[in-house]
């Protein structure tokens, strides 16, 4: 997981000193790390404010302005998230303080600011895990692309069967602009979550990046794997397909079998967990899902039943990359589906 936020941040680094060549006004002494802190802070926030609102989370531009929600959550929660931001106690009741911190973050205009209260925060940690980076122009604005998840405490700082409880939330969009006078060198010009229509067409560039589409005709199942599996990896049988990556750190397949003791998805999901060490189970009306360890890999298996037929997902991974892994988990869940409806 380590090793895959170091990449991330290289990636970041790489394309800084590309907008640089290019005529971008990359600001110096750039703490690239400082963004995902910051990340963070924005999607717990954003949340936070949003509320029981299902709508897509959106933080504007210079053209729109912070909520005053979004304001008093951000410094509020930044007592727990943001102390490599400067966020300090004072600014609770400092509104002077907490507008000059906002104004040097956010390219949105700002609303009136009030003294902050107190409130019991939850245990979770809410996050963002970085995947992708995109040139958006030679200004120096970048994209960053991930997933916010839901978890126990900061991603890395996760370990083992740890990374197994994180929960993927939804795909979220950053825009940033190199700007000297912005904290850490970067002014932040918007944020999106994946229902954001205004961003339909960055989150299916998105996608096309991380994730394939498969489609077996023959059996009637389809998916969406990682693109980590290149095509020379993928291998197809009368059962389905299955892919490993050379270093065997993950594996996934797909396959049908047939349905021939007349398993209901509650009865067949619920008999397989029951040999599995500390299994962890979901069914709802369309699948089931088991989650558990083995022989220090991470094992994630869906399953869908049908009066003739048993369909099977899995993506396995070292327990160790959870992290990195963890999200494709939940493209698989989503897409994975049959020609065939589900029988509870």
């Amino acid at each position: 997981m380590k090793q895959f936020i170091k990449k991330v941040s290289a990636i970041l680094l790489a394309v800084c000193m590309l907008l640089g060549c290019a005529g971008g006004a990359v600001a110096e002494n750039t703490d690239l790390e400082a963004l995902y802190p910051l990340m963070d802070l924005v999607c717990a926030a954003a949340l936070d404010a949003q509320g029981d609102d299902e709508y897509a989370i959106i933080i504007p531009d210079s053209e729109g302005e912070l909520t005053e929600q979004f304001a008093a959550s951000f410094i509020r929660l930044g007592q727990k998230y943001g102390q490599t931001l400067g966020i300090t106690p004072e600014m609770m009741n400092d509104t002077i303080a907490q507008m000059g911190l906002l104004s040097q973050i956010f390219d949105a205009q700002l609303p009136v600011m009030s003294t902050v209260l107190p409130q019991e925060e939850s245990s979770n940690y809410i996050g963002f895990f970085p995947a992708n980076v995109y040139t958006v122009d030679e200004n120096g604005t970048i994209q960053i692309v991930g997933m916010i998840y839901v978890a126990s405490k900061p991603i890395d700082q996760l370990s083992g069967t740890e990374l197994t409880d994180v929960t993927w939330w939804d795909r979220g969009i950053f825009t940033f602009k190199s700007d000297a006078k912005a904290m850490n060198g970067y002014r932040l010009m918007g944020f999106s979550s994946g229902m954001d229509l205004n961003m339909e067409e960055a989150f299916m560039t998105y996608d096309a990046d991380i994730i394939q589409e498969y489609v077996d005709t023959n059996l009637g199942f389809r998916l969406c794997y990682p693109t980590l599996f290149m095509d020379e990896v993928l291998v197809e049988d009368e059962n389905g397909v299955s892919a490993e990556l050379p270093d065997k750190s993950a594996s996934f397949f797909a396959r049908r079998v047939e349905n021939t003791d007349g398993s209901t998805l509650e009865g067949y999901v619920n008999l397989i967990a029951s040999g599995l060490n500390g299994a962890k189970v979901t069914i709802n009306d369309q699948n089931g899902v088991i989650v558990y360890t083995k022989d220090n890999y991470t094992v994630y298996d869906i399953y869908i039943v049908t009066e003739s037929y048993i369909y099977q997902a899995e993506l396995q991974f070292l327990t160790e990359l959870g992290g990195e892994f963890g999200m494709y988990c939940n493209f698989l869940e989503n897409s994975f589906g049959t020609d065939e409806g589900a029988q509870g």
